[in-house]
């Protein structure tokens, strides 16, 4: 602490945190570049479920369709088969077949007032199902456009991290060679696990990776700014509650 009351770090310190700050910082833009490709693979995905709910849409539309065109076949067939009917009757001679034929003549005819009214009933439904059909493609279509920019943005947002971390790195080489070898090797093992801070700060104790207290043995040699590692996670620590000098 100099004679205003400014905490000075030594060196080491200095250059120590200042490694972290960029390690800390490829880590961060690793862990966002790592998730891009899910972040892509879920819109791809979403828009695939989209897509699916308008082809079930045009599937039930067509399958009306074609029950339609179905009923329009049945009726024609009975058409023709009255005509046949009708064809027989005019040679027939006895009154009793005759009868027989009208009869069936007429039991064809109300078949056809059936498929009719089943035909009807289709029609409804057809047109139910187009609109819901154009529904569901004009959303499609809508949001293919935003589809292909929320991919365009991620896959450009991926090459900014990439390059990003890049400079990074290449700041860090200059930094890490201000470092004694044995400090760098634990910071570089600590820094290996992935999680928490290699170099963490103690405040009032308090270790700042686990948040558990350390001994007073070790807070009093933190405070002397030796390498000194906390009793609970073994992670490098540092303060800036400085023994004055």
């Amino acid at each position: 602490m100099n004679k205003k009351g400014v905490v000075i770090m030594k060196q080491w310190i200095t250059d120590l945190l200042a490694l972290q700050e960029v390690d800390l910082r490829i880590r961060g833009l690793e862990t966002r570049l790592s998730v891009v490709p899910a972040e892509i693979a879920k819109i791809e995905k979403d828009f695939e479920a989209e897509k699916g709910k308008a082809s079930q849409a045009k599937e039930m539309m067509m399958a009306i369709e074609l029950e339609i065109k179905k009923k329009e076949a049945d009726i024609k067939e009975q058409n023709e088969l009255i005509k046949k009917y009708q064809t027989q009757s005019a040679m027939i001679k006895k009154n009793e077949e005759y009868r027989a034929m009208m009869n069936e003549i007429e039991n064809v005819k109300n078949k056809i007032g059936s498929i009719e009214t089943e035909e009807l009933v289709l029609m409804e439904k057809i047109e139910t199902a187009r609109n819901a059909f154009k529904s569901e493609e004009k959303i499609c279509k809508d949001r293919e456009k935003t589809v292909n920019d929320e991919k365009n943005e991620l896959k450009e947002l991926e090459g900014k991290i990439k390059s990003e971390i890049e400079k990074q790195k290449a700041m860090r080489g200059d930094l890490a060679a201000k470092i004694k070898p044995d400090v760098l090797s634990i910071y570089s093992r600590l820094l290996g696990k992935k999680t928490g801070i290699p170099f963490a700060e103690v405040h009032q104790g308090i270790c700042g990776n686990c948040h558990l207290k350390l001994t007073p043995q070790t807070s009093n040699s933190v405070r002397k700014e030796v390498q000194v590692n906390c009793d609970n996670c073994n992670h490098l620590i540092y303060t800036n509650e400085n023994v004055a000098s």
